[in-house]
């Protein structure tokens, strides 16, 4: 995965008109973790407006989702504001956005906003998730190609460990 990870930032590094090795030092030694996400058949129906997982975006720069083929519940918030179903497709990876990335782009990309409804069928739903994480002490600061003319970057600088502790942090409370 981490390979994989890697290969895709070098793709965004292309897309954004970067040496296609600019993340490299950000990425040698990433802080990523794999997890294994299993939301059990339901017994009974959900209560009115109940999530398996509320909306949210992900901490790092991408995560790379292998869903269980022909599951459901995943949606997106397209661009227009609308939640969209992503399909479970065979051999497919569902790739977003992460928190990271956005800031890097000066939101010229945003993080995915995603959430797990239930599903009408009450099946189980699985899925591995890498979430790709730059180096602990990776500085993310806004591209310069990514500021517009007379405009400053929308995000403060930070680091990528400390920022992901906090969010976890955030979580717990």
């Amino acid at each position: 995965m981490e390979i994989l990870a890697s290969k895709i930032m070098q793709i965004f590094a292309t897309a954004l008109g970067l040496e296609n090795t600019f993340f490299n030092e950000y990425i040698d030694h990433p802080v990523s973790a794999l997890r294994a996400l299993n939301y059990p058949a339901q017994q009974k129906a959900a209560k009115h407006k109940q999530l398996r997982a509320g909306a949210h975006s992900d901490y790092g720069s991408l995560t790379i989702l292998l869903p269980q083929e022909n599951s459901t519940g995943l949606k997106i918030l397209s661009p227009c504001g609308v939640w969209e179903a992503v399909p479970a497709l065979a051999d497919t990876l569902i790739i977003n956005i992460g928190d990271l990335m956005a800031m890097w782009t000066n939101d010229r990309w945003v993080s995915t906003l995603h959430r797990v409804v239930n599903s009408e069928s009450h099946q189980k739903r699985q899925s591995l998730a890498y979430f790709h994480q730059p180096n602990w002490f990776a500085k993310i600061q806004c591209l310069p190609s990514c500021v517009e003319p007379g405009k400053g970057p929308k995000h403060p600088e930070i680091y990528s460990g400390p920022y992901l502790m906090n969010k976890f942090k955030s979580t717990a409370r």
